[in-house]
């Protein structure tokens, strides 16, 4: 058959292979639909498995899948936002503390240091220098710091540090060998040997925990030797943090002894009670419900005080006898009769800047939460 203009005309196999009989773009349209045919089935499990390299990672830090919070790029934690919580990584029990070192300590080093270091003395300004610098230290990092947290088993597959965990702690966490990696037991149990030697199995996190080591229901994590959930330092006190807590316990104790009676008895000094009739005569009055203000917050921080004590002793007697505070409370014998305070702090068990697929961390027997309605959408009821 001839060509008719704009038009292509084909009567045999044989036209189909001429190079006169079709253009160039003719040819590539041919083989695109060759390619778009013959890939149909296969070439769509390799689309699939190129989108999903493709698919944006992010630090573990910034998806870390309980209600512990991380900020300063990774390199601190807190408990995580609770009832009384101010924001995301503070509480209002945690603002009381602050508050009750601060606020007598600001009048200490305002009034007190400088009318010392004027009379002579040194040693005692400096040693109270020192001391609030201790226990704000240990404060931080009883607040900021990871408490011994075990990885629950969505992060350590996402990790890919299984066998980094088994080799830290002496057994596989995973249980590889009897347990699914999805985690589901099903009809199985954990070996009756470890079973005897005090390892749980952990519902929530699915994962085979050690012995002293318990789920935190505040901060969602299972820790290392877990000793209580504290609401005034926001976070758990566990293996890797409790000398921390006990060394602020400790050194904001030796603070209020030593800032407490000297600032009672500077208020109380014969220059201190001139100036205050001074300003009072000079304010007509106005500044009194300022100090009443004083001697009520004084009687408050004064009561912390003797708490502080009492807490001080409580776990005095705890590291006297191997207990964490779990373990006293609830008659939980030391299986392994670690200590406490002298035991070795131990390595982090998990890498907060590792990269992972977000959607790793989501279990297959559980549909991830729908995302929340675009702000317009919201205001105009618009559900799509």
């Amino acid at each position: 058959m001839g060509r008719t203009r704009g038009q292509v005309t084909l009567n045999s196999d044989d036209d189909f292979n001429a190079p006169d009989s079709l253009g160039k773009g003719a040819e590539i349209d041919i083989e695109m639909q060759a390619l778009k045919a013959g890939t149909k089935e296969g070439g769509a499990r390799q689309i699939s498995s190129h989108h999903a390299s493709d698919r944006p990672r992010k630090p573990l830090w910034a998806v870390w899948p309980s209600r512990s919070k991380f900020f300063c790029g990774g390199f601190c934690l807190t408990g995580g936002e609770t009832e009384l919580g101010i924001t995301p990584n503070w509480s209002v029990p945690n603002l009381c503390v602050w508050t009750c070192i601060l606020a007598p300590c600001s009048l200490y080093f305002i009034w007190v240091f400088p009318h010392l270091w004027k009379q002579g003395c040194y040693a005692m300004p400096a040693a109270t220098l020192a001391v609030f610098l201790m226990a704000s230290g240990f404060l931080l990092a009883s607040c900021c710091s990871d408490p011994g947290i075990i990885p629950r088993r969505e992060v350590i597959l996402a990790t890919d540090t299984g066998s980094k965990l088994e080799a830290q702690l002496g057994y596989d966490v995973l249980m590889s060998d009897c347990i699914p990696r999805d985690g589901r037991l099903g009809g199985r149990s954990i070996p009756p040997e470890l079973t005897s030697r005090g390892y749980r199995w952990c519902r929530t996190c699915r994962i085979i925990r050690p012995p002293r080591a318990s789920h935190c229901p505040d901060c969602d994590n299972c820790i290392l030797r877990y000793d209580h959930h504290c609401p005034f330092v926001n976070n758990c006190v566990g293996q890797r943090n409790y000398h921390f807590f006990f060394g602020f316990v400790t050194s904001v104790l030796c603070l209020a002894i030593m800032v407490l009676p000297v600032l009672f008895w500077f208020l109380n000094s014969e220059d201190f009670e001139v100036a205050v009739d001074a300003m009072i005569h000079v304010s007509g009055g106005v500044l009194a419900p300022v100090f009443y203000t004083l001697i009520a917050a004084g009687s408050l921080i004064g009561i912390a005080t003797v708490l502080s004590m009492v807490l001080w002793c409580y776990h005095l007697f705890l590291i006297m006898s191997r207990r964490t505070t779990k373990e006293f409370r609830k008659s939980i014998p030391n299986v392994n009769e670690e200590p406490t305070l002298c035991a070795a702090r131990g390595p982090p068990l998990f890498d907060p800047w590792a990269m992972i697929d977000p959607r790793d961390l989501i279990r297959p027997d559980e549909t991830p939460p729908s995302p929340p309605p675009a702000y317009c959408g919201a205001c105009w009821g618009d559900d799509d």
